[in-house]
């Protein structure tokens, strides 16, 4: 009689629109977190400052990076700069009309807000807007309901700032760090150091760099190409809010399956969420125990 052996087989698969189906006859099937890496981070931008066309987004794309700016969408200066940044795999995300405080709105300010801000986006750009951010990170209920009918995840502020992957967050109000002036490089250094060790996901608030006109908190470009320096030296995945989001919120709809057995197959049937994107793929590790015989 030979050994046990463990045979582990990584196998990619895509979710489409509507109802997807993934056939292996393996017994126990696993979504690898963070596609294959330690940790994942987001690097995310709001307002739209100039400072993000001028100095974040050339520094990132020197790195092969990709980040999210949130837009505000009667505030868009430089729109053919803007289109130009999705053609490099950076997102753009919505940031409301007019970035007011929740306490500011009416009901039907609420659904302008979310939802006339995301279709000016859409129009503007001919993309699919599928995030959103929350001004001053305050959440309304009535603003968290359109955000949650029109998007797939959306950002705030404050909570527990590593997502561990075996934790499901509130899809509509993912926490995130928010950079700050006075910050040393080595603070920064500390949060991506607590995301690798706990092979978590970290989302970043950032809004003003150096040479910024009106960024809130503008932090020196020498700090922010520390921070992508420093990102580039871990095992940490660098994508979009939706880019990690959509996987993440995927391998959570797929770890709810309950597998279907048909004959010496098993199927996975799911629905999926509303918003998703297309294109969106899972690396899975497939583990068979069995006992060979001579």
């Amino acid at each position: 009689m030979d050994r046990r052996k463990l045979l582990v087989a990584i196998i990619f698969f895509t979710l489409f629109s509507g109802i997807a189906w993934a056939d292996n006859p393996f017994p126990e099937v696993k979504v690898i977190p963070w596609n294959g890496h330690k940790a994942a981070t987001s690097l995310t931008f709001d307002d739209g400052d100039p400072s993000h066309l001028d100095v974040a987004i050339p520094e990132l794309n020197q790195r092969k990076m990709r980040g999210t700016f949130y837009l505000i969408a009667n505030r868009i200066d430089r729109k053919d700069e803007w289109r130009k940044i999705l053609t490099s795999g950076h997102e753009i995300g919505n940031h409301t009309l007019d970035h007011k405080h929740a306490s500011e709105l009416t009901p039907k300010d609420e659904e302008a807000q979310v939802v006339g801000a995301r279709n000016v986006l859409q129009k503007e750009f001919g993309v699919p807007v599928l995030t959103f951010a929350y001004p001053f990170t305050e959440v309304s209920p009535g603003v968290k309901k359109w955000v949650e009918k029109t998007n797939l995840i959306a950002r705030n502020g404050y909570g527990i700032y590593v997502i561990k992957p075996d934790t499901e967050p509130d899809w509509a109000n993912i926490p995130s760090r928010t950079t700050m002036t006075n910050l040393p490089f080595d603070t920064y250094k500390s949060w991506i150091d607590e995301d690798v060790d706990g092979g978590g996901w970290l989302v970043w608030m950032i809004h003003g760099l150096e040479g910024t006109s009106s960024g809130w908190e503008p932090i020196l470009k020498k700090t922010f190409t520390q921070i992508l320096d420093y990102l580039q030296t871990k095992d940490i995945w660098v994508g979009t809010f939706l880019e990690v989001g959509s996987y993440f919120h995927a391998q959570k709809v797929f770890e709810k399956v309950i597998p279907q057995t048909i004959g010496m197959e098993k199927k996975w049937k799911w629905e999926i969420p509303a918003n998703f994107p297309g294109g969106v793929h899972l690396k899975r590790s497939e583990e068979h125990t069995s006992e060979l015989q001579s």
